[in-house]
């Protein structure tokens, strides 16, 4: 005969109180029998499993309307939604706390050096420190995939085979993707720790785990990490963009992307810059592949040879300025260094003094 539990034996082998089982219950996630007898509830050891897995996912954090989803339909795909909808709620509440820390710290400091604490002058510094949070904090916060990535998925790598737009930017596909690799990989052991910021479907990830090195790859696109998933198993897969990288300080020994930067506008991509700073061990590299001019007046050399859709191609996204990105990272004592791919292709490495 299949053991039975009283409420109370429940609730003593969890650790809970028997109004939490009692409120399982009501929110139709927990589904007791009762006794024919005395009416009295009771579980079975199915029971029991189901709700230990609710107090886990509890334990996370995960809303309890996301619960209910989850053992009213335990299929993969659907653990797994909700599994990334957290993660990435608990990556922007880490961010915005964050921000909230640095601020308080800027503002002790201010404190504290102050002599005087009547008057504007403190208080609007105090109060810069507050608009400048805001500030990184809307940033951080609103960027939008314009080019709705998770419909493209499935065709993306179709659209980078049959190179397709005015411009041809995906004819060195191959070779950005491979000299991107070969850069990182310069002089580095397998035993590196790798990061891919907008991974794709994972092409240029393949390369790194083909040759035994330890890589995570991120991506903003649900679907894109679907496809990825599917084409290599093994692959290690997370939601996260470039404004809110979902890792530790020092984290990774290298840090690589491939035509993803050029998605972020100017005071985004220095946001960014800072994040794979933040997140970069000592003595680690940085590897873009991507869409770039090497400066201003290079960039008016190629519009003068473009025509009109062509140009209206390149202005739908943010091409970086090599120039920029340069003095950027020699703001954290970093040097870069490119290789021109083709007109628009180029990569950068960027390395510690």
């Amino acid at each position: 005969m299949e053991k039975r539990y009283t409420i109370h034996e429940v609730a003593q082998m969890f650790h809970i109180t028997t109004n939490k089982i009692r409120f399982y219950e009501k929110k139709g996630i927990l589904h007791p029998q009762r006794d024919m007898e005395n009416n009295y509830r009771y579980f079975t050891e199915d029971d029991l499993l189901k709700l230990q897995a609710v107090l886990v996912y509890r334990m996370m954090n995960i809303p309890i309307e996301d619960v209910k989803d989850m053992m009213d339909h335990y299929e993969r795909e659907n653990i797994l939604n909700h599994f990334h909808g957290q993660w990435k709620c608990i990556n922007d509440e880490i961010h915005r706390l964050h921000l909230i820390q640095d601020c308080l710290e800027g503002m002790m400091d201010t404190v504290y050096d102050c002599t005087v604490l009547n008057g504007n002058g403190l208080s609007g510094k105090l109060l810069s420190f507050a608009h400048n949070m805001e500030n990184l904090y809307q940033i951080k916060n609103n960027w939008k995939d314009r080019w709705n990535f998770d419909d493209w998925a499935q065709s993306y790598d179709a659209s980078v085979q049959k190179n397709v737009g005015r411009l041809g930017i995906y004819k060195n596909y191959e070779q950005v993707l491979d000299t991107a690799y070969h850069e990182a990989v310069k002089d580095k052991s397998t035993h590196q720790k790798v990061l891919e910021i907008g991974v794709g479907t994972g092409n240029l990830a393949k390369r790194f785990l083909s040759s035994g090195y330890d890589l995570i790859g991120i991506d903003q696109s649900r679907e894109m990490l679907n496809v990825a998933k599917k084409k290599l198993p093994h692959l290690r897969l997370r939601l996260g963009e470039f404004l809110k990288i979902p890792y530790g300080n020092n984290t990774f020994d290298l840090i690589v992307s491939t035509y993803a930067f050029h998605h972020l506008r100017d005071e985004e991509k220095r946001i960014a810059i800072n994040e794979m700073v933040r997140v970069l061990r000592k003595n680690g590299r940085i590897v873009l592949g991507d869409l770039m001019f090497e400066n201003d007046i290079k960039k008016e050399e190629i519009y003068s040879t473009l025509a009109h859709e062509e140009l209206a191609e390149i202005e739908d996204e943010y091409y970086s300025n090599i120039h920029m990105l340069r003095e950027t990272f020699s703001r954290y004592d970093m040097h870069l260094r490119f290789i021109k791919i083709d007109t628009l292709n180029y990569i950068v490495v960027v390395e510690s003094f």
